[in-house]
């Protein structure tokens, strides 16, 4: 970046699109399920020909927030940043943050594109960008709720693919839950990592019983066992159970995040941009946590390719984050990104073009652009 792109670089224009992607099959968590993924892209171009993207993912059960509300509140987001300097990206972020505090999964869209503009100013992957190096991440593969029998069939294929860490949703029966994670396991073998999602289905004392019930399965942690205000129930969760518990959607914000040090609510965070508000906010997280001695994963919701890579960079970029749970494209159907991330056995491989390394195709981008805002 020269001295005088930065003074001189606007916000000329903000496109925003609905994105539309059709799944494999129907996921289901314990409080929602997922019928293909209704997403929204934001597009931000620059008088200096630059172009930022970033994609928000709602999950209606966990932020609140619906592809119609992302829609409209990015047009109010819009108007905020039209005509202001990309490259000041903090800046910009409280800008968004104080106009629409509760609206954590548009905002994190918009700070994405943010952060291609800059790491591409700086000719610099986002990785680099955000001061991090080229390392591994290794990530799971995630198992919706189901019978044993497809968890079992699930489970296989997830090994064919190369994938050595599974995660399965738990939290609506107890039994079910046990047997599915039962024939997870005798599929998969021991040496295979198995994490477990509960989504808040569990109150503490059931969380605590299916806990027991499940150690004999070799289980690394266990997400979310409880509502995501109980933050007592979570430490008395944490007390009395043997596999560990990790924050998810208790720690939308940093401040957050502090209470779960504050209180040693939980040993691990994990830590999703998408209701976090985006990089900005996903930054200080980590660097709370590492304060904190509490180590984090970096969590997807059904983002494509585009933001996954986004999710990728991040990971890389901070030493606090040592769990990846970045499968958040696998089982989409044409999925129209050029470029980005790419599953290795497991692993997250992310190109080092300068920014994300990513974008939709312009066929698809020109197709869509009658149902641009």
């Amino acid at each position: 970046m020269t001295e005088c792109m930065y003074p001189a670089m606007k916000i000329d224009k903000i496109n925003i699109y609905p994105f539309n992607i059709e799944t494999e099959e129907v996921f289901k968590i314990a409080t929602m399920s997922l019928s293909g993924a209704k997403n929204v892209l934001v597009e931000i171009k620059t008088n200096q020909g630059l172009t930022g993207w970033g994609e928000a993912s709602p999950f209606r059960a966990i932020t609140g927030e619906t592809q119609g509300i992302n829609l409209a509140a990015a047009v109010e987001l819009r108007e905020v940043l039209i005509g202001k300097n990309p490259l000041e990206v903090m800046a910009r972020t409280e800008e968004m943050e104080a106009w629409l505090p509760f609206n954590t999964t548009i905002r994190s869209a918009f700070d994405m594109a943010l952060y291609d503009i800059a790491s591409q100013a700086a000719g610099l992957p986002l990785y680099a960008y955000l001061g991090g190096t080229r390392r591994p991440v290794e990530t799971d593969l995630t198992i919706g709720i189901g019978t044993a029998e497809e968890a079992a069939m699930k489970t296989k294929k997830i090994l064919d693919k190369g994938f050595r860490m599974i995660k399965t949703k738990v939290g609506i029966s107890i039994e079910d839950d046990l047997k599915r994670l039962r024939a997870i396991r005798e599929t998969a073998g021991p040496d295979v990592k198995i994490r477990i999602d509960a989504n808040q289905g569990w109150d503490r004392v059931t969380a605590v019983r299916c806990l027991e019930s499940y150690e004999e399965l070799d289980i690394e942690f266990c997400e979310q066992p409880v509502r995501a205000r109980d933050f007592e129930g979570m430490k008395y969760v944490s007390d009395h159970s043997n596999i560990p518990i990790m924050a998810d959607e208790s720690v939308f914000s940093p401040w957050d995040a502090l209470e779960i040090v504050r209180t040693q609510a939980a040993p691990l965070i994990n830590i999703k941009l998408s209701k976090s508000g985006g990089i900005s906010a996903g930054l200080k997280i980590a660097h709370i946590a590492q304060a904190g001695y509490i180590s984090c994963m970096t969590g997807c919701m059904s983002e494509s390719g585009l933001a996954n890579t986004a999710f990728t960079h991040f990971a890389m970029a901070n030493s606090a984050v040592k769990y990846f749970d970045l499968d958040a494209n696998e089982g989409h159907v044409n999925e129209p990104i050029i470029g980005g991330a790419v599953f290795d056995k497991g692993h997250v491989i992310v190109p080092d073009d300068p920014g994300i390394g990513a974008t939709p195709e312009p066929d698809f981008i020109k197709k869509i652009s009658r149902e641009k805002i």
